[in-house]
């Protein structure tokens, strides 16, 4: 990565946040710095994280404002780049740091470039290094240089960018760090129903609720919900509320007061004010705490927030949509979820039906899963064989679109590694011996076509006529089982810490208790003290 990728990065005008972070990778190869970021600065005076390199995927879309942060206030009015060596000035990313919870030492090297556009501030490009000496070797022309790149790509449309080619392609996945999502579109009845909602609820600001199982796309119908509404321009704030620790629900929400708690050394902005103005989307709501649930009620129906510490509440204007996997009438039914918030997140709502009930969307998901890891390979294009296709069209997938994704991934790259070459510049045809064995054999394929029933007995494929003697469960029930068992081991491994059985299971601490509460492995929690 060089100074002339991140030049091209605005030659080929991608989507505003893909340019701004080709920017930060080009930036990160000649500096020390173990953080980068791109501020955007807001109407209401604040900067928002638009772009981040270093810091916990969390503090993507939180927003400051520079009243409450002398460094950020400092950095807004500079004319150039501006270095902080006074260590008694806290650092407004303290505790975001990849790999540290803890704050930032207050001796590490700290530097912040405004960004302007016909003289008016766009926002900050920050650089920060555990190093005191870290950012050293980084001239104050060469921070302008990127500083000036920043500056004109907060002058992109937020929108999608126009299509690449496949070398163009391959070096923006591989300076973003992630690639493109699933489809939302599909053939299916179902899937131009939700696309008819999406039409109708989009320009409104009415709370919307989308239910679905997991990896069946639910994200996606909040991202559509937001790009064709008016607020498309703003900030789409997604916060998991799964992966938010219990005693930190509120203070991530809705902010908090410096010295509000044990750690909370400056103020913060919650992701209500960073989503000022645009949409928030809270994933697994039904995660959710009661208290924090109260406060969610508070914003919806008064358009108000208080953040922990302080005494009065602050004017919040955002669309809220949310999603959940659970049954939310059940969870109101036992206590776990208010009613009065549910009956205010039930305006309308989207349910987006399992893969297994819209087979006719699998064929179209299947190319574009494809032609998006082709793109990353160099390779011409993927085909699918009609009976490596047909596996797939009829495979059992209780993970969804996330699953299948994934499946179609695993074959191209078997087919690569087959066939023992590159794929760059060819084409790839994937055989049925592509798609993973275990699935094709729930897949039903083998019925149809005549071929020998498939199993899998005593972690052997066994072929023959006749059926094991073991009956078959429902899968729902077999999933639970397994789920239980794993918890259950986990927390013996751990001696019942759900930290560290979380760590185990790679989940985090908050739901792995949470999931062990409801399965009956450890006791669910008494009564708040106040």
């Amino acid at each position: 990565m060089t100074l002339l990728d991140a030049v091209l990065s605005l030659s080929e005008a991608p989507a505003r946040d893909e340019a701004l972070q080709r920017i930060l990778r080009a930036l990160a190869q000649v500096t020390a710095a173990d953080a980068l970021s791109v501020l955007a600065a807001a109407e209401d005076g604040s900067v928002g994280v638009a772009a981040q390199i270093g810091l916990s995927p969390a503090a993507l879309g939180i927003s400051f404002r520079p009243a409450e942060h002398p460094r950020l206030r400092r950095a807004t009015l500079a004319a150039g780049p501006i270095r902080f060596l006074d260590p008694s000035e806290p650092d407004p990313y303290s505790g975001w740091l990849l790999g540290s919870a803890d704050e930032i030492h207050p001796i590490h090297a700290c530097m912040a470039v405004p960004l302007r556009v016909q003289g008016r501030l766009a926002g900050l490009l920050t650089l920060d290094a555990r190093d005191p000496h870290g950012l050293r070797d980084l001239r104050d022309e060469d921070a302008r240089v990127f500083a000036a790149l920043c500056a004109g790509a907060l002058r992109l449309d937020a929108g999608p960018a126009p299509a690449l080619a496949p070398e163009a392609r391959r070096a923006l996945v591989s300076a973003a760090g992630a690639a493109s999502g699933p489809a939302l579109r599909g053939r299916s009845a179902a899937m131009q129903r939700i696309e008819r909602e999406i039409a109708m609820l989009a320009p409104l600001s009415v709370p919307v609720l989308v239910t679905g199982e997991t990896g069946v796309g639910k994200e996606l119908v909040a991202r559509a919900l937001h790009e064709r509404s008016p607020r498309a321009s703003r900030a789409l704030v997604i916060v998991n509320c799964a992966a938010i620790p219990a005693q930190l629900v509120e203070s991530e929400l809705f902010g908090h007061r410096k010295g509000a708690f044990t750690g909370a050394t400056a103020a913060r902005a919650g992701r209500f004010e960073a989503a000022h103005g645009g949409t928030i989307f809270l994933d697994e709501i039904g995660e959710l705490p009661l208290s924090a649930q109260a406060q969610l009620l508070r914003a919806l129906q008064e358009g108000e927030i208080q953040p922990v510490g302080e005494d009065r509440a602050r004017r919040v204007e955002v669309r809220v949509v949310a999603a959940t996997n659970r049954d939310l009438r059940r969870e109101v039914a036992e206590g776990r979820f208010r009613a009065d918030l549910f009956h205010r997140l039930w305006v309308y709502p989207i349910c987006v039906p399992p893969l297994r009930e819209r087979r006719e969307d699998i064929p179209a998901l299947c190319e574009r899963f494809a032609a998006e890891l082709a793109a990353e390979l160099g390779a011409e294009r993927v085909d699918f064989t009609e009976p490596a296709l047909l596996a797939l069209t009829q495979g059992a997938f209780p993970g969804n679109v996330r699953e299948l994704k994934n499946t179609v991934e695993r074959a191209v790259l078997r087919r690569t590694i087959a066939e023992g070459k590159s794929a760059a510049g060819r084409r790839l045809a994937l055989q049925r011996e592509d798609v993973d064995p275990l699935e094709a054999a729930a897949s039903g394929a083998p019925e149809r076509s005549g071929a020998p029933l498939v199993e899998l007995v005593d972690e052997r494929l066994w072929l023959g006529g006749a059926p094991p003697e073991e009956p078959v469960e429902p899968l729902a029930e077999t999933l639970e089982r397994a789920r239980r068992e794993a918890f259950a081991r986990a927390f013996r491994a751990a001696g019942g810490n759900a930290a560290t059985a979380g760590r185990l299971l790679g989940l985090s601490r908050s739901f792995a208790y949470k999931e062990a509460v409801r399965l009956g492995l450890v006791p669910a929690p008494g009564p708040r003290k106040r």
